[in-house]
């Protein structure tokens, strides 16, 4: 099988952002934008590694991530080109397809309210001529050529490794190796942190949406069970509460309901479905049903499904710690609410004691990696919302049932909050500087191999 696919050769490379420039004059974009980047490794030009550059755009993946995650199904292939388009038309500015693709290809225009990206020039193939980046790039370190896909492969320094079949052959370098500078090798420290999508300060809308829906699964589960529970104008009002910030960060808001059109391939269409039958199923059971304890289980199956969708939509997020679920995990909290609700102290043994158990390997972690593990925070999430319900419910559980719930809802709060302050996604920038780290370490290493054994 033969596919259009870009070819980069990085021995040719100088950086000089022409392509970049003839993409923004072919698509008519304003002024420093483009969808092409061109990334530099080593900008601080240290003596232990190569400055190179690695121009990229939308590589048309074969299996493309934005495509299966658009819960809008605003995405389509051209199957005589290969180009993966976007439509704006049906675009809802969610950003969804932005988490999900490691090249950084798809781009939110705010004047828009909707993503945009490269469109492989798709006119431009048509009519059987190259992109206008591969064209006039004037080293011909950017072209474009119709390959066999088992030649196209893109090892290169800075290129996030990906099962989405990209379409761009990276070209190795000549001899196998970069070109080297010379000079000190020894491992200097870099300063700065990896750039970062996204952050609290612009994901706060969600934190009080997944920590709200949390909040009502685990008081209509204490409800059903008999519990101390919800009234059900609370628990609708809260709930529309919720379903608005949801809303708050898309950027067109009136096709908000396209945002459940892709159920079969999208977590985040799952988690829009989840949640309103939830919400749904759960003011049925309050409000026309009550005491109907199927309707009630019904509702609590939903909710646990919107909690398991909540926790897979963040699935492409890069984790402190790779193998270890993050403590603030969804399908941990709506159960713990309700033990904590119900003073069951199995549920909250059980539940509570894995988020302290997860909330503890993350910080050692965070710490033995040099990271930024938030030593105040860890102390009100671990000293108020994990030992000291512990501890007041020693004292006396049933007396102090209110600060307990208090307790357990703060440190809940903060492990969520930690989680969005955390929250990172694969892009070429954090690729770049995680391959420059690597070189440092292992030059290092080198130098103190080097060093005479001392007598």
């Amino acid at each position: 099988m033969v596919r259009g696919s870009f070819v980069f050769d990085q021995n040719k490379c100088t950086g000089c952002h022409a392509c970049r420039l003839a993409c923004t004059i072919e698509n008519r974009l304003s002024f420093r934008q483009s969808w092409r980047q061109v990334h530099t490794f080593n900008p601080a030009r240290l003596p232990v590694a190569p400055v190179t550059h690695l121009s990229l755009a939308c590589n048309h993946c074969a299996d493309p991530a934005c495509q299966q995650a658009c819960p809008a199904l605003a995405y389509c292939r051209d199957e005589d080109t290969g180009a993966v388009l976007l439509d704006d038309s049906k675009c809802i500015g969610c950003k969804y397809c932005s988490w999900a693709c490691p090249y950084d290809a798809p781009q939110f225009e705010p004047s828009l309210g909707v993503m945009t990206k490269c469109t492989f020039c798709n006119d431009r193939l048509r009519e059987g001529r190259d992109p206008a980046c591969a064209e006039l790039c004037p080293t011909g370190a950017l072209s474009f050529a119709h390959l066999p896909v088992e030649e196209i492969t893109n090892a290169a320094e800075g290129f996030p490794a990906s099962r989405l079949r990209p379409a761009i052959k990276v070209l190795p370098w000549r001899d196998g190796l970069p070109p080297q500078m010379s000079g000190a090798s020894a491992a200097v420290p870099l300063r700065g942190s990896i750039p970062r999508r996204v952050s609290l300060r612009t994901e706060w809308p969600l934190l009080a949406f997944t920590f709200i829906i949390a909040s009502l699964f685990g008081a209509l589960a204490a409800e059903v069970a008999g519990g101390v529970g919800v009234s059900a104008p609370i628990f609708l009002a809260t709930a529309l509460l919720g379903l608005a910030l949801s809303g708050v960060h898309i950027g067109r808001k009136r096709r908000a309901w396209r945002s459940i059109l892709n159920v079969t391939r999208s977590w985040l269409s799952r988690e829009v479905l989840f949640v309103g039958l939830f919400v749904l199923s759960g003011a049925c059971y309050l409000a026309v049903m009550p005491g109907e304890k199927l309707v009630g289980w019904v509702a609590i199956a939903m909710g646990f499904a919107a909690l398991f969708s909540m926790d897979m939509v963040y699935r492409f997020a890069v984790r402190s710690r790779p193998r270890v679920p993050h403590s603030a995990s969804m399908v941990l909290t709506g159960p713990l609410l309700a033990g904590v609700l119900l003073l069951n102290p199995a549920f909250m043994a059980v539940f509570g004691s894995s988020k302290a158990i997860l909330y503890g390997l993350r910080k050692v972690g965070m710490v033995r990696d040099g990271l930024d593990w938030k030593p105040w925070a860890s102390v009100v999430r671990a000293g108020i919302g994990l030992m000291g319900p512990a501890a007041l419910w020693i004292v006396d559980a049933q007396g102090l049932h209110g600060l307990i719930i208090l307790a357990v809802l703060l440190g809940e709060f903060v492990d969520r909050a930690e989680f969005y302050s955390e929250l990172d996604f694969p892009s070429p920038q954090r690729q770049m500087k995680l391959d420059l780290e690597k070189r440092l370490s292992l030059a290092g290493d080198t130098r103190s191999s080097r060093q005479p054994a001392p007598f």
